[in-house]
């Protein structure tokens, strides 16, 4: 049992020590407040799991806690029996309409509950998805058609050193605070089962495997959507990624797509008939490097319909190797204060660019329903995302924004700016109040999408 614990904390650890964020749904967020009563929880801002790993650490013990630190593979049982309910409003109050949303108001009622010692139920019932206003990094507006009131499903279950879960959430692997490059979690939520396991090579060492299968709808017709990833501890301070994912628009021989390596399967299931435009192969690799105590440096590549060798194939073909690069660094220059800056450079091309259907039918871009699965600034773009985060005492200071530029100035992309300031006050240890002032200019042909404004914000929980 010693050695099941040791497994536990170390293997299932590594997807907190590689920077690793929860789901913009995820119930850690509700739990985290419930247990620290601090602004920077209450507000519900982006942490990192190694980050909520160090906050947790000084919670007070309780099954909660216990709760949260097994999510973390921190704890080796969760106690059975066990759960959480969690309530929440926001009310938003516009003085200038140009941020106005449908609603004044959203709510959110969270909940986890421990079905045994290694089986934990977890849901999110709330109406922020379709009528909150957006994150800042540049996404669509909410929208009622293509998200509904249950963001987040899920069961997660362990069985040794094997992880399990199914369920109907968003979906999110490794990037940057501005978002992930191959996996992100900006879309609606996909019906979905996932394993996670650690295995070790000879020579090679010890890896985590993670894989995923999900299927939803796009257009009123089923797509598939499906990613795999190694993970490797180099050292104490170096993390190396290898991963892969596919959106499909057919699925020949399904079975064999989850075993053997995707762009292998993309080769043998392409026939004449089915043509070239039915399965949309992307490739990353990450490196990570940790120094300090909490700051952590961090580049992920990316590449997008890779053209085969010129031995298997590829010999002639036109098709381009397009990629995107996000590089970035977490810094701690106080324990009060984080920092966070990244480069995100994506390719673009005549027909798309990364991410881009390549002249196919349009659902075989890499997105859902105009919801991006991969790094929301999208194709042919230089962007620069900053975000500063100052918590002392009862008070939050918070700036974030992005500038973006096209990287070919031929081809289309959005250019301009975002940036959001907020002050917040705790008042209690249920209620924050918060000022914010957002402007933006962003354009791609046309009129600029120009606005600026303030908001005052309630969050109550209850």
């Amino acid at each position: 049992m010693k050695r099941l614990a040791l497994a536990l904390t170390g293997i299932l650890g590594w997807s907190a020590w590689s920077q690793q964020l929860p789901v913009r749904y995820d119930p850690l967020y509700d739990v985290g407040a419930a247990l620290l009563k601090e602004p920077l929880s209450i507000a519900g801002t982006p942490r990192a799991l190694d980050e909520w790993q160090d906050a947790l650490q000084n919670a007070p013990q309780s099954h909660l806690r216990t709760v949260a630190l097994w999510k973390l593979g921190d704890a080796e049982r969760l106690p059975a029996g066990h759960g959480a309910l969690f309530v929440q409003t926001h009310l938003y109050g516009y003085l200038k309409e140009d941020w106005q949303t449908p609603a004044k108001a959203t709510y959110r009622v969270s909940g986890v509950y421990a079905l045994g010692e290694q089986a934990l139920l977890e849901w999110v019932w709330s109406d922020a998805p379709r009528l909150a206003p957006p994150a800042v990094v540049n996404l669509p507006e909410p929208s009622p058609e293509v998200f509904d009131t249950l963001p987040l499903a899920r069961l997660t279950f362990r069985t040794g050193e094997w992880e399990w879960q199914f369920g109907r959430a968003p979906l999110r692997w490794a990037g940057g605070y501005s978002g992930a490059l191959l996996v992100n979690d900006t879309t609606p939520p996909v019906a979905y089962g996932k394993v996670a396991f650690p295995f070790r090579l000879p020579v090679l060492g010890e890896w985590r495997f993670e894989q995923f299968f999900a299927e939803t709808r796009q257009s009123g017709r089923t797509v598939w959507w499906g990613g795999r990833r190694f993970e490797r501890e180099l050292g104490r301070r170096w993390t190396l990624s290898l991963a892969e994912a596919f959106k499909a628009l057919s699925l020949p021989d399904g079975a064999l797509s989850q075993i053997a390596p995707y762009y292998a399967y993309q080769k043998w299931m392409s026939t004449a008939e089915r043509g070239s435009g039915w399965f949309n192969y992307l490739a990353e690799v990450g490196v990570q490097y940790r120094f300090g105590e909490h700051n952590r440096l961090y580049a992920f590549w990316l590449t997008d319909d890779m053209r085969a060798p010129d031995f298997w194939g590829g010999r002639g073909a036109s098709t381009p190797r397009k990629t995107a690069l996000l590089i970035g660094a977490r810094l701690y220059p106080n324990p009060h204060t984080r920092v966070v800056l990244e480069l995100v450079r994506t390719d673009g091309t005549r027909n798309g660019g990364v991410y881009g259907d390549s002249g196919h039918d349009p659902r075989y871009a890499y997105n859902l329903n105009g919801f991006p699965m991969g790094h929301p600034f999208g194709a042919n773009q230089i962007g620069f995302y900053g975000r500063l985060d100052y918590q002392h005492k009862a008070w939050l200071v918070s700036l974030e924004g992005y500038n973006l530029r096209r990287f070919h100035a031929w081809y289309g992309g959005e250019r301009g700016f975002e940036f959001n300031a907020s002050l917040a006050r705790q008042v209690d240890e249920r209620t924050l109040i918060r000022l914010r002032y957002r402007t933006r200019s962003l354009r791609n042909a046309g009129d600029p999408d120009a606005r600026c404004g303030w908001q005052l914000e309630w969050q109550q929980r209850f």
